[in-house]
């Protein structure tokens, strides 16, 4: 076997440095505090299977809603689910010519009488909600600007809304993809 001094001076580089950034990273480093358990739509998936719809959740106001779609396994339970939530909100961010997926925006939904039925935060682009028909406002606000649409939702067909907001103020809204 030929054996190579400089591999092994590389390699005995590197683990110094790394061992040597750990000792001092430990004693700065915040305490973890372990996660809740992930709901029944955290899982491993096979490649191309689809993700699960994340769990549904309830409004204080009284709305059931799912959010998500961020992930790109998402998709399809979101497509598949579309026909189930009467209300379909659709939140992008321009990025030069095109729309991308956003999240963290907040959603805000009024009945005609101006009851607040929903407050929640996005995370993703999608945000269905299982509404009576009726006539609504939502609000939906991202790095600080706020948007508004009046949505009719009728039985036995869903309803888009769909916002699409320019990137915030400093950025290109290109995003960099490290993949």
């Amino acid at each position: 076997m030929n054996f190579d001094h400089r591999n092994l001076l590389s390699i005995a580089a590197a683990a110094t440095l790394l061992f040597a950034g750990t000792a001092g990273a430990q004693d700065s480093a915040p305490v973890a505090v372990p996660s809740p358990p992930p709901g029944e739509a955290a899982r491993s998936v096979a490649p191309g299977e689809a993700v699960p719809l994340p769990d549904a959740r309830q409004s204080e106001g009284g709305a059931a809603y799912v959010t998500g779609g961020a992930v790109y396994e998402q998709l399809p339970s979101f497509q598949r689910a579309r026909s189930e939530y009467p209300l379909n909100i659709e939140i992008y961010e321009k990025a030069g010519s095109r729309n991308q997926f956003t999240a963290d925006a907040q959603v805000k939904l009024l009945d005609r009488g101006g009851k607040l039925l929903l407050d929640a935060r996005a995370d993703g682009p999608y945000l269905w909600a299982k509404v009576p028909p009726g006539q609504y406002k939502v609000q939906t606000t991202l790095n600080g600007i706020t948007k508004e649409q009046r949505v009719s939702v009728s039985n036995g067909r869903s309803t888009r809304a769909i916002f699409v907001f320019q990137p915030a103020p400093g950025e290109s809204g290109e995003r960099v993809s490290l993949r």
